[in-house]
């Protein structure tokens, strides 16, 4: 509260243009941000840290200081919100790195310095392994920011960017700061199963956090135009259409087949969590046509008229039995 008080008092230009007679009228975006730093810095007075983060937030929207910041990330560490006083912190010192020193008191800089350190020893870190690690990630309903830590390593902070869908950290095992507490892991990717994962981390804890998804089956629905026909994948018999097929995502060779038809087969390549839609249209075969049922009776009819015309045609002229004469031998000639 002190602090934030005194600061207010070393805010350059903290006196009303007005009460110097001849003095140029002030721009009315400053005079507007001094008074809502003043309100703000009367409200911490009074620990009502949340309406004074307000107050300095819009002093800092119409007119950016490194002292105003510096407030900001005040009124955050008081009301629990660590992640956001550290960024607000480095901000602080950033602009006043900016201004050449110019912004920040030395006693300060500082404190904002050794609060950062301080901070960053508050905020539990994470280690983070995720699969696969283009699965987008989101903390609270809002994505990961990248920064670095005291050390000048990368890391993922939760908690500080605006609310929105999750997006891919890029990194298959990563370190995540975030506030103590409970948090809720939201964990998505195109053909995988999402995840949500609650986990309560203490101040300053260091912990390990698995994020990995299952992937999605892929279903191919099979369906025919035949009744009774068999489906098999890769030479499995699976059933008879319709008939729905859950596999991994992959290539799959797909063979519908019926006595009678021609089979149908075909390849189908499926994502994982794909829903293909295979129609097996089958087509009657057409017999040779010495596999015709009436070809063999014709025919028959056919070779037994063959034959009994060969038999007539090379047959030999039939001849007379000699007459029989009787007991007396009498025998009629006949011409």
């Amino acid at each position: 509260c002190s602090v934030a008080l005194a600061l207010a008092c070393a805010l350059p230009g903290v006196a009303r243009a007005d009460e110097a007679e001849g003095a140029p009228a002030e721009d009315p975006i400053k005079v507007h941000a001094r008074e809502e730093f003043l309100k703000g810095a009367e409200l911490v007075h009074e620990t009502r840290w949340g309406d004074a983060l307000v107050a300095f937030e819009r002093a800092s929207k119409l007119k950016p200081h490194a002292i105003t910041t510096y407030n900001i990330a005040q009124c955050q560490r008081a009301t629990g919100q660590y992640m956001l006083a550290r960024q607000a912190l480095l901000l602080a010192l950033e602009q006043d790195r900016v201004a050449a020193g110019a912004e920040l008191p030395e006693s300060a800089r500082t404190e904002a310095q050794g609060l950062v350190a301080e901070t960053t020893r508050i905020l539990p870190r994470i280690h983070v392994k995720l699969a696969p690690e283009d699965a987008a990630v989101a903390v609270d309903g809002r994505p990961l920011e990248r920064t670095t830590d005291d050390a000048g390593n990368v890391i993922l902070v939760a908690g500080t960017r605006a609310p929105a869908p999750g997006e891919p950290p890029k990194f298959a095992v990563f370190d995540l700061l975030a506030n103590p507490g409970a948090h809720v892991f939201t964990v998505s990717r195109a053909g995988y199963q999402d995840v949500v994962v609650n986990r309560t981390f203490a101040p300053g804890g260091q912990v390990s956090l698995s994020l990995e998804l299952d992937r999605l089956p892929a279903t191919i629905h099979v369906t025919a135009n035949v009744p009774e026909a068999v489906v098999r994948v890769d030479d499995i018999d699976v059933g008879n259409p319709p008939v729905d097929i859950s596999r991994n995502g992959g290539r799959y060779r797909v063979r519908v087949t019926r006595k009678g038809y021609v089979p149908f087969e075909t390849e189908v390549a499926a994502s994982p969590g794909q829903h293909v839609e295979l129609p097996a249209t089958l087509r009657e075969e057409k017999k040779a046509l010495t596999q015709q049922w009436w070809f063999w009776t014709a025919a028959g009819v056919v070779v037994i008229g063959a034959a009994t015309t060969t038999y007539f045609l090379t047959r030999p002229d039939p001849s007379r039995p000699a007459p029989d004469a009787g007991g007396l031998g009498w025998a009629l000639k006949v011409p």
